[in-house]
């Protein structure tokens, strides 16, 4: 009998400790108060933070996360009024959502999934501290920062970690001098920003923070920036348009690849018009590229930095390459009028797109083919009949291939199978 009511004992605390870990924290309303969350949390309404010198809501334990489901988390500034913002990195810290106020207090494994809006924040709309010696593998995914004074999302020695599907736009209109813009990955490593859009990131500096007006050397803001010793980050499928800088690279900064992203129309117009043409689409302030960065595939027009200027660096996208077809079997025999399965093996390569389709799209012969003597079994698949004119040389079967790229460009190859007249 002890034994029995031990055993159930240990499954109602079991029962009882799965359920406390596995309920999230629910947040809505206003929030007067930074909101420490410590276990999985989730937004199940719009929150308005009123504090202007801590965050909103920051994270207190690690490998937990925050979903917005699609809510709104709305600061007390106004970015245009340039007396609610604080115009430097530095404290207070007012931010939207933050995994930690400094490398000691930072919560490691950590996530903030979207959808939802943060926006109107002091300074940052989301901020990510790492720690020395400590994976920060934060995930960012399918948020939305909005309108902050400072940067939309802004990363202090932030490593391994992933920023997907985020949209930041209009941040930075009151940064003062400092860099700021759509993500600011400052002294941060290996981490992967894929997918993302950052547009009308940035402004020139206003009269009321700088004492004089933008220089192609002063103008800092950007849509993504590498700042300080950033290194062996993967920028990577974003799209960058409309902001003060496409993106920026800081001369500290190494080992990144800038991969297949489009950087256009950076400055914006109202910028250029207002001030010449003080923007670039990629502006590198390293004293040399060599080996420091790498650029792939970009396409930009703009470009300040050591050349040459890998702007446009995205060549015409190429058809597929076909370089090899293999029929199996290549010789039908006997030729018995029975369909014989055949199997193509196809080679090929692109260099835009690791996995073209291809598909046989024909079959012809050198003498006259009734429709059920060839049918189609799958993309690389056919089954053909063994037959051929008693009188001729024998059947040759064409077999058409075609292999098309993401981009809708093909390229096409045959392979021959044949019933031979004799086996001579």
């Amino acid at each position: 009998m002890t034994v029995r009511f031990a055993l159930v004992a240990f499954v109602l605390t079991c029962v009882l400790a799965c359920a406390a870990v596995a309920t999230a924290e629910d947040i809505s309303g206003v929030l007067n108060v930074t909101k420490v969350i410590v276990e999985n949390s989730q937004l199940v309404g719009d929150v308005t933070c009123t504090m202007t010198t801590t965050p909103c809501i920051q994270f207190g334990a690690p490998n937990i996360a925050l979903r917005l489901h699609g809510h709104i988390i709305t600061g007390p500034a106004n970015p245009d009024d340039s007396t609610t913002c604080q115009p430097t990195s530095g404290p207070p810290l007012a931010d939207g959502i933050s995994n930690g106020t400094s490398a000691a207090t930072s919560q490691p494994g950590v996530q903030i999934i979207g959808p939802g809006m943060v926006q109107k924040f002091r300074r940052h709309g989301i901020l990510i501290f790492g720690a020395a010696g400590v994976s920060t593998n934060v995930t960012v995914k399918d948020v939305t920062s909005n309108h902050n004074c400072f940067s939309g999302l802004l990363t202090n020695g932030m490593t391994d970690s992933v920023i997907e599907h985020i949209v930041s736009v209009r941040n930075a209109t009151n940064s003062g001098g400092a860099p700021c813009g759509g993500n600011c990955l400052v002294n941060s490593n290996n981490n992967h920003i894929v997918n993302n859009l950052f547009g009308g990131n940035g402004s020139p500096c206003a009269a009321a923070l700088c004492a004089a007006p933008p220089t192609v050397a002063s103008n800092n803001d950007f849509g993504v920036g590498l700042i300080g010793t950033s290194s062996n980050n993967l920028v990577e499928q974003n799209s960058i348009t409309g902001n003060a800088n496409g993106i920026l690279i800081q001369a500290g900064a190494s080992g990144n690849i800038i991969r297949q992203n489009i950087a256009a129309g950076n400055p914006p117009s109202l910028v250029s018009r207002l001030y010449g043409p003080i923007g670039f689409d990629i502006k590198d302030e390293a004293s040399s590229n060599g080996g420091r960065n790498t650029f792939e595939r970009n396409w930009c027009i703009t470009y300040g930095g050591p050349g040459p200027s890998p702007c446009p660096s995205l060549p015409a996208v190429a058809a597929p390459t076909l370089s090899a077809l293999a029929a199996t079997p290549n010789v039908l025999w006997p030729p018995n009028g029975k369909m014989v399965p055949v199997t193509i093996g196809v080679t090929v390569a692109d260099d835009s797109d690791p996995a073209p389709a291809c598909a046989i799209t024909g079959v012809t012969s050198n003498e006259p083919l009734d429709v059920s003597d060839s049918t189609l079994t799958g993309p690389l698949s056919v089954s053909l009949r063994a037959d051929r004119n008693g009188f001729g040389a024998g059947r040759e079967y064409s077999i058409t291939v075609t292999c098309t790229n993401a981009s809708q460009l093909s390229a096409t190859a045959v392979v021959t199978v044949a019933v031979p007249h004799d086996q001579r």
